[in-house]
């Protein structure tokens, strides 16, 4: 076997803690500036390849057991750390995750050294003691500020939000320039903290970057790993930000005291947008920006993102049978948080390409299914499968079937939803117009009038009696019967219309219905109108058992079954089935809910006979049999929905 060649360009640095009982190591390619996290074990490893390019030498030296030591190789090949004849390099460099580029992609444009040189003093400056509480006073005084005059900030996104691509103009302009400003916090802070460690910084790349679709520019300053202080490096990671709030707050304050124009609504639209970016990307550290960075220098954590996702295949691997180290706690929550992020931008993505064309987030939800779900299980079970038992392959394969019968097979689905059960009908009197209420004597009616109805109506009556005689009259001209006879149908579609307008003040109560005055007699002899919040008269009139279901309007189906099993809720036991009246679809919404009346079958059962008015029931609708797949794509098209399929009564 040809010996593996270590790079001469491979630093170690000690972090000088302990993880547990084991020390934590950085190794760094220098001429790369690719690094990562090692432990003593992987150490010596290295080193032995190093004294005679051995692999199986440096596996009995270093007592680690061969799969480590293969996953160690794919590690320093992936790093540039070794090279031989024996290795397949190519193979072995492991590429950005295709989900991590639909996501991420960046782009190297120039070297910003020449520019950081130039600026040392402003790098000196922001950075020092009195600078900082400057910053600290700036930020907390332009939040009183920001918060002080929310009208303002709400009328300004409101304006953004409804004005034409021109008012976006000042907004962009501002929100480039402090992201210009934030990697300038970056490319600062790298130059300072290098000299203060008493090296050359080196080239300073910077670029341009899409996260989520959105261009954002970015710093590359991995080189910074040879920087010992971990708080030296977490003001690495903080300098954009640092800078960024900075430069917003004296924007505000500027705003505030200052008349800057059209200026003013562009700076509290990019303040607003400014801090949630900065809270959901930049302090974020399921992602690998400033924040994943401040948090990793902090804990002493190199190249988190890397070991979690090295720990969620442990885990399986472990639970296959295959020999794999026991993974950290700390990186297995990371790599939760993470994976949950990554599913939490798809499902951005998804609902934009939904608003824009839901064919189209039919594709975003393959993508997603298969960069997240069947692609990591791919990637997992390859390098194990020769080192799997045969009966846990066929144990691991069972219950992916079973998931996925459970998945696309349908099984029964049913709907159910809460009403109530009713013997009596009860109406509330109101009336239709403003009118005089009369309670009869003993309470046992009431009336509304309105005298003027009724004297417009006599009048009208003798107008039309008067037109009505002259139409008869002999030897009238065409033209003027014609004219009569006009008055005649004008006059008689006024009478019918005041006729209307007094049946509907009249309730009509039939012999066999209870009347019950509410507040009749508070208001007898008054004149009141349709907005009276008391009601005068409620009405309760016999009528055949009859149900009302509520159901939530988004819940609600076109091919819902009318064949519906109800139970008492009062009494479990006592069940029937009943039909809703008249289609689905047909039924009005009226704040968010959908009221449905349905009628027994048949004669209620013994146990309902006395049921009692207005019996709470709980209704279960069947649906047509669905599958777990097809159930979650109905969830999130009723999710998606720009509005519900029913429109509210007016």
């Amino acid at each position: 076997m040809r010996s593996i060649r270590v790079s001469s360009a491979v630093v170690i640095t000690d972090l000088g803690v302990s993880d547990g009982h084991k020390a934590r190591y950085v190794v760094t390619n220098e001429a790369t500036g690719r690094h990562f996290s090692a432990d003593a074990r992987a150490l010596r490893f290295l080193e032995s390849l190093r004294t005679d390019g051995s692999v199986q030498n440096a596996i009995q030296r270093s007592d680690v057991s061969p799969p480590h030591a293969a996953r160690l190789i794919e590690t320093f090949a992936r790093n540039g750390l070794i090279a031989g004849a024996e290795l397949d390099v190519a193979a072995a460099v492991a590429k950005q995750p295709l989900e991590g580029k639909l996501i991420s992609l960046r782009f190297d444009l120039a070297n910003a050294a020449r520019l950081a040189r130039r600026l040392s003093w402003v790098g000196r400056m922001m950075f020092s003691v009195p600078m900082v509480l400057v910053w600290g006073a700036l930020v907390l005084l332009a939040l009183a500020v920001f918060l002080n005059n929310s009208a303002q900030v709400t009328a300004s996104l409101t304006q953004l939000a409804r004005g034409g691509p021109a008012s976006w103009v000042p907004a962009a302009m501002l929100f480039v320039g402090l992201k210009a400003v934030h990697e300038l916090g970056h490319i600062l802070a790298y130059r300072i903290m290098c000299l203060r460690e008493g090296f050359d910084p080196g080239p300073i790349r910077v670029g341009m970057m899409t996260f989520a679709a959105t261009p954002f520019p970015y710093t590359d300053v991995t080189s910074a790993w040879r920087i010992s202080s971990r708080w030296r490096r977490a003001a690495i990671g903080a300098a954009g930000i640092y800078f960024e709030t900075m430069s917003v707050a004296v924007l505000v304050l500027a705003w505030a005291a200052l008349d800057l124009g059209a200026l003013e609504s562009a700076i509290l639209q990019v303040a607003v947008f400014s801090g949630a970016l900065t809270l959901l990307f930049n302090l974020n550290p399921a992602v690998k920006l400033d924040g994943y960075y401040i948090l990793t220098d902090l804990l002493r954590q190199p190249n988190l993102a890397g070991r979690a996702s090295q720990a969620a295949r442990a885990v399986v691997w472990r639970a296959l049978g295959a020999e794999a180290a026991q993974p950290g706690a700390l990186e297995l929550a990371y790599w939760l948080i993470s994976y949950a992020y990554r599913w939490t931008i798809f499902a951005g993505v998804f609902w934009i390409a939904y608003r824009f064309d839901p064919r189209l987030s039919v594709l975003i939800a393959a993508a997603a299914a298969t960069l997240l779900m069947i692609r990591p299980i791919f990637g997992t079970m390859k390098p194990i499968l020769t080192k799997v038992t045969p009966m846990r392959i066929g144990a691991t394969a069972l219950v992916f079937g079973l998931l996925i019968v459970l998945a696309f097979v349908p099984f029964r689905a049913r709907l159910v939803v809460d009403g109530q059960a009713f013997v009596y009908r009860t109406e509330f009197l109101r009336p239709s117009e403003p009118a005089r209420v009369a309670v009869l004597d003993g309470g046992t009616g009431v009336i509304f009038a309105q005298p003027e109805i009724l004297v417009d109506r006599a009048s009208l009556v003798t107008r039309f009696e008067i037109v009505s005689n002259m139409a008869r009259t002999r030897g009238l001209a065409a033209a003027e019967l014609a004219a009569l006879e006009g008055d005649r149908a004008s006059l008689q579609k006024r009478i019918a219309e005041l006729d209307a307008r007094i049946a509907r003040l009249s309730p009509n109560v039939s012999a066999d219905a209870a009347l019950a005055l509410l507040s009749g007699e508070h208001f007898n002899g008054q004149w009141v109108s349709t907005a009276t919040e008391d009601a005068v008269a409620a009405v309760t009139i016999p009528t055949e058992p009859f149900l009302e279901l509520r159901i939530r309007q988004e819940r609600l189906e076109a091919d819902m079954s009318e064949d519906i099993q109800i139970r008492l809720t009062d009494r479990p036991e006592c069940t029937f089935r009943a039909r809703a009246e008249g289609g689905w679809s047909n039924f009005v919404a009226r704040d968010g809910m959908v009221t449905v009346e349905a009628a027994p079958q048949a004669a209620l059962p013994q146990c309902a006979q006395a049921i009692r008015n207005g019996a709470a029931i709980v209704a279960r609708v069947p649906l047509p049999p669905r599958s777990i797949a097809e159930r979650l794509r109905i969830e999130v098209r009723r999710m998606l929905q720009e509005r519900l399929p029913f429109e509210e009564e007016a």
